[in-house]
């Protein structure tokens, strides 16, 4: 070792130690103020709680249990049971979940979920795009090599976050119901018409059926008809008693006997209301007339018919559009969620501990680059080559920023 190298203290580094050591309760307090600004500031600040889910989009191919389990962090819990772990859960189809995941990061959903929640008011942004924006940061969509499609959202509270995630599912499921075209859902649009169609068809021959009713009184026409035909049967048979009393008591009494008149009475309100009953029908009766019977009996029988035909030809389609739209609903890319959304128990913004832990670690950096500059520059003050220069090179530049004042005085 040469005997005129110089001690480590005066070397640039041992300096630099030594004036860190020095400035040591500078540094710390200046930290420690930081660190309190760090926190309060973060007291500050509006917190946000962050949410996730998991779903897959059923397909063609199916998948172990296991694979999603490890995907999930529950591989453990699979193994325990190892009898389920035998292609449960289907895995989606790689076009599906491509579409799935364009669908739930689309600018439409994202839309909906801003105006829904109001995020333009409260992220404080000007347009639409700043708000897209400042969500795409707090919202994200992933696909994990097992397939399964990892949604999360930040919110104000726990349960708003949950509910955005919860709402960006459902938006993009009804996003894929209207952007899938197959066969069957053009199917069911037609067979919709049908239904619509055959609907109106049945309301038309039940207002006809209705407009018969009314016009006729006839609720319940074979009823009706078949009380009418025991009313009449009635009434001819008490006609035939009363005609045979009266002939009966014709040739032992006079017309002016109160029995004869009484039997003649009788006689004649009997015929007389077979005779009403037979022809014009009675305007106080539940029955009409029995010769208007047929005819009634005959347009009921049409209309009834009617009626049915076009009721079975409406359910015939209900029951084809039901079938269509469970087929529509096999064939769609529907997101099936198999995590449902789960708040995070930690907030998502702002991390405290992190912030303060930040800002203190960057300034007590900056502080030790403080000493090192200072350092290196008291070093070039005090080197006889640079240090005259450095000097004067000071001086002149005092002398320009207080506009002559040196020169003034030396005058």
């Amino acid at each position: 070792m040469s005997t005129n190298s110089k001690p480590f203290q005066h070397k640039f580094s041992g300096r630099i130690i030594t004036r860190t050591a020095e400035n040591l309760r500078r540094i710390m307090i200046v930290c420690f103020i930081t660190a309190v600004l760090s926190s309060v500031w973060a007291l500050t600040r509006t917190p946000r709680w962050g949410a996730w889910a998991a779903a897959i989009v059923p397909g063609s191919t199916s998948s172990s249990l296991a694979s999603y389990a490890g995907a999930l962090g529950l591989g453990d819990a699979v193994d325990a049971v190892g009898s389920l772990s035998g292609g449960i859960l289907p895995q989606a189809g790689g076009v599906d979940v491509t579409l799935a995941v364009q669908v739930l990061g689309s600018r439409r959903i994202q839309e909906r979920i801003i105006l829904n929640y109001d995020l333009i008011e409260r992220y404080k942004a000007v347009s639409m795009e700043r708000a897209l924006k400042r969500f795409q940061e707090q919202s994200s969509v992933s696909l994990s090599p097992e397939g399964i499609i990892f949604v999360t959202a930040q919110g104000q509270s726990r349960t708003e976050a949950a509910a955005m995630v919860n709402d960006i599912i459902e938006y993009a499921n009804q996003e894929l119901s209207t952007l899938v075209t197959s066969r069957s859902r053009r199917s069911r649009i037609e067979t919709e018409e049908a239904v619509a169609l055959a609907l109106d068809s049945l309301e038309a021959a039940r207002a006809e059926m209705q407009e018969f009713r009314t016009r006729t009184g006839l609720v319940f026409p074979e009823q009706q008809a078949s009380s009418m035909m025991d009313a009449m049967a009635a009434i001819e048979s008490e006609l035939v008693t009363a005609g045979a009393l009266l002939e009966g008591i014709r040739g032992t009494l006079s017309s002016r006997n109160a029995t004869y008149a009484q039997a003649s009475a009788q006689y004649s309100y009997l015929e007389n209301a077979l005779l009403v009953r037979t022809e014009g029908g009675d305007s106080l009766s539940v029955f009409p007339a029995m010769d208007s019977i047929p005819g009634y009996l005959s347009e009921y029988e049409a209309l009834l018919l009617e009626v049915e035909t076009r009721s079975a030809l409406y359910l015939l389609l209900r029951e084809q559009l039901e079938t269509l739209k469970i087929d529509e609903a096999r064939e769609s890319p529907t997101i099936e969620v198999i995590v449902p959304p789960v708040p995070e128990y930690l907030r998502a913004y702002p991390k405290r501990t992190v912030m303060v832990l930040l800002y203190t670690g960057i300034v007590f950096v900056l502080c030790l680059l403080w000493m090192v500059f200072v350092t290196w520059w008291e070093s070039l003050t005090q080197e006889e080559e640079t240090g005259p220069f450095i000097q004067d090179t000071l001086r002149r530049i005092r002398q320009q920023v207080l506009f002559g004042k040196g020169n003034t005085e030396k005058k």
